[in-house]
């Protein structure tokens, strides 16, 4: 199915399939090495009892930053990710990354994909944290790769709610102005998402609607080129509706 603009579902339950379960540190953040220490030594223990202060702590300390990165803040710069963690991984894992990948925390791409999403307009505050990828059980890179954690911030308004054909659900929250919707798991499908036809001339090749939660909604020229470079599967992207208004 062709479509002029399409929604990329990332944060779906489909989405989860591919999801790698990765996590990241961020500076002055959150050390995800220490969360996993402590967790794998609380559930290795032969009689458990409660769960370590400091591993409910760390976690407590995370939620407001992944909030932020879910409503689409930019990361600040002093908060910048260290490094991406992963669990007994093979030295040959790089081929399998098909460019783009979704884990805990963080949406990750790879060297390649990074440079073909650069000769896209991607906005002004996009950003692109390079980071390495370690193995959590041996606290040592796991090959000589760069990663690289990318923040996608910049927004626009397109959404039409009442012409959705997805059960789109309204969260009776307003934030910077806009009624906030959210697309229910499982109902990420062609046509689920009615946009404004003026999405297709969108400035943009990559965005965020302010008005729908979790969304993230790519041209139809970087999809094509996504696609081709074989990037594009994690992006698990459905058509949209467009509506021109009368």
């Amino acid at each position: 199915m062709s479509s002029p603009v399409w929604f990329s579902p990332i944060y779906s339950m489909k989405a989860q399939s591919t999801r790698r379960a990765f996590g990241t540190s961020f500076k002055g953040v959150f050390d995800y090495l220490e969360e996993f220490t402590l967790e794998k030594e609380f559930l290795e223990r032969p009689i458990r009892g409660k769960e370590p202060p400091r591993l409910g702590e760390i976690r407590r300390q995370m939620i407001p930053f992944k909030d932020k990165l879910l409503d689409f803040y930019p990361i600040p710069l002093e908060n910048a990710p260290t490094a991406l963690y992963g669990y007994k991984l093979s030295p040959k894992i790089h081929p399998t990354f098909p460019g783009f990948f979704q884990t805990n925390d963080s949406l990750v791409v790879t060297e390649e994909c990074k440079t073909l999403l650069q000769q896209f307009n991607l906005g002004e505050k996009i950003q692109f944290f390079p980071v390495p990828l370690y193995d959590a059980a041996t606290n040592q890179p796991v090959n000589d790769e760069t990663y690289y954690v990318m923040s996608i911030v910049d927004w626009r308004s397109f959404l039409m709610p009442e012409f959705c054909e997805g059960r789109i659900k309204d969260r009776d929250v307003l934030k910077d102005g806009y009624n906030i919707y959210a697309l229910p798991y499982g109902d990420e499908f062609d046509n689920a998402i009615a946009l404004s036809a003026e999405a297709s001339n969108c400035d943009l090749d990559l965005w965020h609607d302010p008005a729908l939660e979790d969304s993230l909604f790519m041209s139809d020229r970087l999809k094509q080129a996504l696609e081709q470079a074989g990037f594009l599967a994690n992006f698990h992207i459905c058509a949209t509706k467009l509506i021109h208004k009368s």
